[in-house]
């Protein structure tokens, strides 16, 4: 495991030691620390400022002065009440899992929050500054011993088998949406839309690694892609459940299921069911005998 992967906790040296040229590429932002979020300090970039009004959602500890960001991560970390519940429910649905994989782990939201609650957390990017930043913020939630991360495209990845070998209770991506202007479209089509791959291809390369999926996807995404990419990939009595997640109130997006144990869980609990939906969920009540789905407000 050591040759494919980096443990969160060493990350820098064993970077440097093995991968020299990237360590080099990265060095720079190490030895000036730009990536340290200085919480008090206002963003130089303005477009950010409404990100950094909401800091605290982003990580509870950021006032610590010890979180790292990069500029897109202020747009595309899971605000951490929102990780913290994928983490809970993956440990509701599957008590005696001892792995997940983080697809796309950014800086870190959602790997933390899993870290809390299992053993093993695997995490993958394509930016090395994006495994930095996870890697440093795991160590103010004091969870990088349990933190690998892997440095590469998933396509790439995925080809190469790295997965294979390793028993995944459960795989968690948040793939990119293609910056805020994704809520310019009325409708999000994940199979053009979707970073890197469409839904498709994204979906069939992880199931060959576990059964049991989650992505988190934007809240105007296309639930009929998700219910024919469903029977496409695992047959028509397939089911694939969709939660709308809000957070202060707002729409943050729709989380897509797989996995018996995943998809039949039910809490038999009312307390997080939103019942009275905004017109944001207008979608949802167009399509409800498509895919089940169901309302989770992070405040309830």
């Amino acid at each position: 495991m050591g040759k494919k992967f980096y443990h969160a906790s060493h990350f820098k040296h064993t970077l440097k030691k093995r991968s020299y040229n990237r360590y080099k590429r990265l060095e720079p932002l190490i030895k000036d620390d730009s990536l340290r979020i200085q919480s008090h300090l206002k963003p130089a970039d303005p477009t950010l400022f409404k990100y950094w009004r909401f800091r605290r959602n982003l990580f509870s500890k950021i006032d610590s002065n010890g979180i790292y960001m990069t500029h897109e991560l202020w747009f595309s970390v899971t605000p951490e009440s929102i990780a913290s519940f994928f983490a809970n429910f993956v440990r509701a649905c599957i008590p005696d899992a001892q792995v997940i994989l983080d697809v796309f782990c950014g800086g870190g939201g959602n790997t933390i929050q899993f870290a809390k609650q299992f053993p093993k957390v695997f995490g993958v990017d394509f930016s090395l500054e994006h495994l930095y930043c996870t890697a440093q913020n795991a160590k103010v939630y004091e969870v990088d011993d349990r933190i690998w991360l892997k440095y590469g495209r998933w396509e790439k990845i995925c080809a190469q088998e790295y997965f294979q070998d390793i028993n995944v209770d459960c795989i968690f991506a948040s793939p990119p949406w293609g910056g805020p202007n994704y809520l310019k479209k009325d409708v999000y089509d994940l199979e053009t839309n979707l970073q890197p791959m469409g839904i498709t291809k994204l979906l069939k390369s992880m199931l060959k690694i576990s059964k049991n999926i989650i992505l988190f996807l934007p809240r105007n995404s296309d639930l009929n892609q998700l219910s024919s990419v469903t029977r496409k990939l695992l047959g028509d009595k397939a089911k694939c459940k969709v939660l709308y997640v809000k957070e202060n109130g707002h729409l943050k997006g729709v989380v897509a299921i797989w996995g018996d144990a995943l998809v039949n869980y039910e809490n038999g609990s009312t307390n997080n069911t939103e019942n009275n939906k905004s017109t944001d969920d207008q979608d949802e009540t167009d399509q409800k005998d498509i895919i089940p789905a169901s309302f989770y407000d992070m405040d309830a």
